[in-house]
This record gives C-alpha cells, structure tokens and sequence, in this order.
C-alpha cells in the first residue's frame, strides 16, 4: 500500500517540480485551470468575496483575519469534510472528540472545547446558511454543495455573538440555478497499511420549475468498513456509514422582484467513531478493546435504551432554514429562520493510562471505562437582520436575535474489573434548557476617502437550567442534590460585547487596521461526572479581549499579502481538565490566559498556470492568576504531594502548564499548475502542512512509556504532513479524474489525549476521484 500511497505522491510532485519548481493553490476563489487566461487577457487573482461582517465585501476591504475557501477548490484540497479545513487556516487545531467520529472540537488562537455533553458549549461557532450550530456532536459533517467555507480568526461577539470567542466557521451552501443541471461525484479510496476500502458518492441537480420556482436536489453517501483491528474481538473499528439528503428550494415571487425566500430541508445519518486505536510497530492501527460492537453487553448494568448499545456512534440530525429577504431602496431586511434537531446513540470504551496503556489483552466485555449516552437535541433560532447604507458614507447592519435549545441526555459509565465482573459508576438523566437573546448593530463610517472608522456592539441575555433525576438510586443524583451540594441549576448572564476599528486605505492596493474586539462565552455545568453531585460544579462565563493591527495588500495583481498581529487576554478561560478537586474530568475557570502571535496568508499567481500560496501562524499562550484551587494545588505539589502534581493545569514540577491546542508555530505551502495537452489538461497539486510541538494535555505530561515512539503522551511532536493529487481533464468533456492521497508518508500523531493516552489522527490513505458535470 505505501507504493500505492508513493505513486500518487509522486506523480504529483514530479508534475510540478518539474515545470515549476513549486507550486501552491491560493486560498481565494483564483481562476480555475479549465478557464485561463487567454495570451490577450492580464494574468490576475480574481477578488475574493466575504461576509465576516454579516454582508458581501470584498476580502481587501474587511478588517478580520478571513481564510476564504470556494466551492470548487474543496476537492482539489481533498476537503471532504469539516477537520479537513484546519490544515490551511492559521492557528488553527481540529481534533475529532474522543469516541465520538462525528464530532469535531475546533481550537482557534488556542480558544477551544473538548467536552460535547449538552451542559458545556464549543468556543468557535459553527454556522450553516446564517443558521447556527449549537451542539459539536454533529460537526464533523461532510462538505457536498458548498459554495463558500470562511473561518474567521478571533472573538466575533458583536456581529455573531455567544460561543464565539476562538472565531468563527462559516459555510455556505449552494442555491437552486436558474438552469438545469448537475453534478455526480464518485471515489473509492484505502487506509493506509491495512485500513479498509472506502467508498463515497455525491450528486447534485438543479431542477427550475419555472422562472419563479427553483429547486435543488443533493445526496451523498460513505462506506467503510474502518482502518483499525480490534485484536480481542476481530471486529474493525472507525468505519463509516453515513449518507444523507437535502432539498433546496428558492421562491422568486412574480411581480416582486424585491422579495426572495430561500427554503432548505437535511436529513444526515452518521456512523462513525474514534474509538481508541494506535499505530502499530508495523505500522497496523490497532486496539484491543473487548467491547464489541455487538450489542448486550452493558444490560446488566445499564436502563433504557443504551443498555443495548454495542460500541458505535450514531448521529441522525435533521434541519428547516429559512430565508426571507426583502430589498427596500439600498437596505434589504432578512428573516433568518432554523430548525435542528438530533439524535446521538454512542456507547465507547474509552480506556485510560490509569489502568496500563492499550493492553496487549483485554477480554472485558463491557470495556475498560465504557460511557454509554443516550441524547436528544432540538435548536430553534430566529434572526432579524436589516443591512443599509446612509448618507453615502455608512454602512450598517443590526439585528435582533433569540436561540432556544433543549436537550436529554441519558448516560452512565461502567467500570469492567474483570470478565465476569464490573462496577456501574453512575445511571444519570440530565435536561438542559438555553434561551439566548440579543440585539445588535455594527457600522462603517468613511470619515474621509481613506479612513474608515468601524463602531459596534451587542446586548445578550442568556440563561440556562438544568434538571437532574438518577435513573438508579445510588448511581446518580438529583436537582435537589445539586442544590444541596451549593451549585446553583440556573444560570443567567448577561453580556455587552464590543467591536471597533479603524482602517486607513494609503492606495487602492494597500490598507491597515488596529481593532479592538469583545467576545463571551456562557457558563455551564460538568454534566459528565460520577454519582456524587458534588462533582456536578457549575463554571461563570469566560471573556476576552482581542486586539489587532493588520496588513491587506496586493502589490501587484497577481500577488496578494494579508497579515494580522493580535494580542488577546482572555478571563475565566473555560478549561476542561482531570480536576483534581472535583475528581472527575471537567470544566472549570480556572486561570485567565494571554495570547499573541501572527498569522500571514499570501497568494501569488506568477504565471497563467501557476498558483502558490502560503498560510502562516505563530502563537504564544501562557496561564496567569489561575483559581485559588490552583493554587492551592500548585502548593501541595511543591511540597511533595505527588497525586496534586502532573494534574489539572499543574505540570509535574508544580508550574502551570502551557496552554494546549496552541502550536508555536504552523505553516501551510500549497500549490497547482495547470498543463494542456491538445485535448487534455492535467493539474498536480501539492500541500505540505508543518506543524510544531502542540501539547495536547493540559498539564503538559510526557505520559507513559509507550512501546512505540508515536505514543508521545502529552504532546504531539513536530510533523509534516503531505497532500497531493492529480487531476486529468479531457476538453471536450466535463469531467474530471484524479489520484491523490492525504496524508501521503503517512504520519501518525496525537489528536487528544485523555489520561495519558493518545487518540491519533485518521491514517493516511489514497483514492480516484471520478466528477461529472451536466
């Protein structure tokens, strides 16, 4: 297989060092290869169209750090789902959560959330359509139509709000065409060494019923059955199984050519996990759990429904968006309309170093440490949005804003002993109930014809409670009982978020920034505990400052230059940690953290067919003034107390621990050149990712030896990871072919680690990719 894997590497690379000596592919919507240039016309970046601040501009124009991707440059990157996207932002981590293939934990200037139970809330929004994304278990979605992926660097609190405070994803998803047509993509791919096959397949049509009724029609499906082998019971694990459907529809009124509605329906089924796996010495993923997919196991020890789980994760979500927008003069008025819902089964045996790192036999049935969850999730939200201008000079957009979400959650944990025999921790039930609301506005005023002076703000009341029964006397807790234990089971804050800049334009071709920009995150509680309520602490909001001077440039036009310093102070950093105090893993506030670093973007089109580009980060984070009960336990370390050390935020020497997530250094150089050939165009492609020494353990621990060097512990070592491909076009047909592989020399690293154990990146693979266009 690694042949298979050098092959289309190499091709890749020969196809472009030997015509380029490098190449890179822009992170801007730039000129496809089947539409170059012709020797008459300029060879220019095309201009790249964002809506970071809530309406349409021009990249060059805005004052936030945007990495803007289009539609048609997903496959070229092999961006199949939404993790991929973090190999070309700056500062940017994703992780798959641990068990959990379906949700993603995102991590933004060190800013970001592990835990997924519903009583906690991710630290950079996800939004769909203008529709936002409450719940992380349901993030790793796969990308078919998309017309735009923009991630934006930074707390966003003023335009998007809560939960915001790393940044912001937003994606776009394609409308209904006037036209008919389509497109039909097919791939079959495989895993490494001796990971499965997989197979994928998309289609796409735009039906118009007439001029004023257009619909859009889109389904895909994934299968595989996994990459790892599970040496106890033979099964193989982190397969998938997903495939889902969407109707678009859009409603051009007769006789209103003022009004449009845009109406979507999704219906997604997802099974994929991360169970715990490792690299083997051959190179073999591998685990050993003895928890089969199989369902019985846990009856003994569970109620209800997932009792009878075996080890998977299944999510089935669906969603209603709607928008209703209005053009009155130069404004036009939104009506921004979402339904969600979610259904997650997920039982995992999520095996820790406590009790010896993956073990070379473990016949429990049950699992190590197996957390099986049960949980349903609804999100209603509702946006008024009106964007104008006024006097010639301003440009504005406010709106008001309401978000309710519920969710059940029904889990427990069980601790196998030995095969016949394990221990129930807990058998709880849990609902939690949000209601957020807000106003806001946010404007461009153009105080002389290069100065511009940004001004906005936001109002947000929130609040949240939750209800608490155990399912089995014994093993849990109830409202009551939390109370009793002096947590409070309602929580209400209120926040005012700021946001201003100023931006001074010398030239058409050059303009700076320095910003000052408020972000919030709302408050919770530690719903994943034990069956004493005094592990279920609750936590206060975290808020940060973010400040921002800024650099977008194009010197020439095929050349374009982006740069942003920023220094952010963040207060009540919500850190999920093994607590030492509550003795359980949970969120708490539990230091404040600065940051500050550079992030860089630059695009160069030297040639009709050339396109390079390079995406920088660097950042340095470090804890300050953490929590009395850090303190506390930094004392008792450095007086000998083993079991306060290498815990928490506590490194093994008693110091606080670096922040995790949070690589010093990464960079992305990517490139494409596009080569005709009489009736056949052929484009090599080529990524390579470099990232430092990330920590991956909050308290910064080396971990356990392992009998493999990858198995670091804490941390994930430097590494570079490769992407390329191949694409064929025939001229006279729109089709395309390609062969690529990600993760082409196949690195192994750590994603999360849990306890001294690392979860790993998926591995390497290769595939051929088939698209057709009609």
């Amino acid at each position: 297989m690694n042949k298979q894997l050098a092959s289309v590497g190499l091709a890749a690379f020969a196809g472009i060092w030997a015509c380029t000596s490098g190449a890179a592919q822009s992170d801007s919507t730039s000129r496809p290869a089947e539409s170059a240039t012709s020797p008459t016309e300029p060879v220019i970046l095309q201009t790249v169209t964002v809506t970071a601040q809530r309406r349409t501009q021009n990249l060059q124009n805005v004052p936030i750090a945007v990495t803007s991707i289009s539609g048609s440059q997903l496959a070229p990157r092999q961006i199949t789902e939404a993790l991929d996207i973090a190999f070309y932002v700056p500062n940017m981590i994703g992780a798959t959560t641990t068990g959990l293939g379906s949700s993603n934990s995102y991590f933004v200037r060190a800013l970001g959330q592990t835990n997924s139970f519903p009583t906690t809330e991710p630290q950079v929004g996800v939004y769909v359509d203008d529709i936002y994304i409450a719940r992380e278990n349901a993030t790793n979605f796969s990308l078919f139509g998309v017309q735009q992926l923009q991630v934006l660097n930074g707390p966003q609190g003023t335009l998007f709000g809560r939960n915001s405070t790393g940044g912001a994803m937003l994606v776009t998803l394609r409308k209904p065409g006037r036209e008919f047509g389509g497109e039909v993509g097919l791939s079959y791919g495989q895993f490494g060494e001796s990971g499965g096959s997989e197979y994928r397949a998309n289609a796409s049509v735009d039906v118009p019923i007439n001029e004023q009724l257009l619909t859009r029609t889109s389904a895909y499906g994934i299968t595989s059955p996994g990459y790892a082998r599970d040496l106890t019971t033979g099964e193989r694990l982190n397969g998938t199984n997903n495939y889902g459907v969407r109707e678009a529809v859009t409603l051009l009124p007769r006789g209103m050519p003022s009004l449009r509605w845009d109406v979507s329906a999704d219906l997604e089924h997802d099974t994929a996990g991360n169970l715990l796996n490792q690299p083997s010495p051959g190179g073999d993923r591998v685990s050993y759990s003895g928890f089969s997919r199989i369902g019985g196991a846990l009856e003994p020890y569970f109620t209800g429904a997932k009792a009878g789980f075996g080890q998977a994760d299944i999510v089935k979500t669906f969603g209603v968006a709607s928008n209703l927008q209005w053009r009155h003069g130069t404004g036009t008025l939104n009506f921004i309309t979402g339904f969600r819902g979610m259904h997650q089964q997920a039982a995992i045996d999520v095996q820790v170093a406590a009790f010896g790192p993956l073990p070379t036999a473990d016949a429990l049935p049950m699992g190590e440490i197996t957390l099986a969850q049960d949980l349903n999730n609804h999100q209603f939200s509702q946006e008024v949005k009106w964007n104008d201008t006024a006097w010639g000079r301003l440009n504005y957009t406010a709106g008001l804003f309401y978000l309710h979400e519920d969710s059940d959650n029904d889990f427990g944990q069980v601790l196998g002993v030995t095969p016949n025999f394990a221990v129930p921790l807990n058998d709880q039930f849990t609902h939690n109930d949000t209601k957020s609301t807000a106003i806001y506005a946010q404007g461009d005023y153009q105080v002389t014809s290069h100065l511009t002076a940004t001004l906005g703000a936001r109002g947000t009341d929130e609040t949240r409670s939750v209800v608490a029964r155990a399912n089995v006397p014994g093993l849990g807790y109830d409202t009551a009982q939390v109370q009793a234990a002096g947590y409070p089971t309602h929580l209400e804050s209120r926040q005012f978020t700021p946001h201003a800049a100023l931006q001074y334009r010398f030239d058409p071709q050059y303009m700076v920034y320095a910003s000052a920009t408020k972000g919030f995150q709302g408050g919770g509680w530690n719903g994943l505990t034990g069956s004493n309520p005094q592990d279920f602490n609750n936590y206060g909001p975290e808020t940060v400052w973010s400040y921002e001077l800024g650099l977008r440039s194009t010197p020439t036009p095929r050349l374009r230059v982006n740069a942003t310093l920023f220094y952010e102070d963040v207060k009540n950093y919500q850190l999920e940690t093994d607590n030492l105090n509550t003795n359980s893993f949970d969120t708490t506030n539990a230091s404040d953290m600065y940051g500050y670093g550079l992030e860089a973007q630059v695009e160069w089109r030297p040639t009709e067919s050339l396109t390079l580009a390079a995406n920088l980060g660097t950042i340095k984070a470090r804890y300050y003034d953490p929590s009395s009960l850090v303190v506390a336990q930094q004392a008792r370390c450095v007086a000998g107390i083993a079991s306060s050390c290498d815990n928490g935020i506590v490194r093994a020497d008693g110091r606080l621990g670096e922040p995790s997530n949070s690589a010093p250094f990464n960079l992305t150089i990517s490139g494409s050149y596009a080569m005709h050939f009489g009736g056949l165009s052929v484009t090599p492609y080529v990524g390579i990712n470099q990232v430092s020494r990330v920590w991956i353990s909050t308290a910064n621990s080396p971990g356990p030896a392992a009998p493999w060097p990858q198995a670091a512990g804490g941390y994930t070592r430097a590494r570079t990871v490769v992407n390329a491909s191949v694409t064929f076009g025939p001229s006279r047909l729109p089709l395309t072919i390609t062969a690529e592989c990600k993760n082409c020399t196949m690195v192994d690293y750590g994603t999360v680690d849990l306890l001294g154990v690392n979860y790993f990146n998926a591995p390497g693979m290769w595939d051929l990719r088939l698209n057709y266009t009609f």
